[in-house]
């Protein structure tokens, strides 16, 4: 099923192709495309409905986000815990 502009034959795609994508939609694409690659990213786009492109974009802008928090909590120093020390003293 074929829904875009793009050619069947193309291994990239023009934004001028996508307008139905959001700006943000569209660059996470592009950064998808570093992932799996700008053939695999252009067969997404020619293939998916843009119901369907609107979600992966979002999914992998949601990826992207846990991945960025997820860093953020490993790298950020906790709060030392402070603990209590009973000492019994014989007198």
């Amino acid at each position: 099923m074929s829904t875009g502009n793009l050619n069947t034959g193309a291994t990239h795609a023009a934004r001028e192709d996508c307008l139905h994508l959001a700006d943000p939609e569209w660059e996470a694409l592009q950064r998808l495309s570093t992932v799996i690659g700008e053939a695999a990213v252009a067969t997404m786009l020619r293939t998916l409905s843009p119901t369907e492109q609107h979600g992966v974009a979002l999914g992998f802008i949601m990826k992207k986000q846990r991945e960025t928090a997820a860093r953020a909590t490993v790298s950020t120093p906790s709060t030392p815990r402070v603990e209590s020390l009973k000492l019994h003293v014989n007198s």
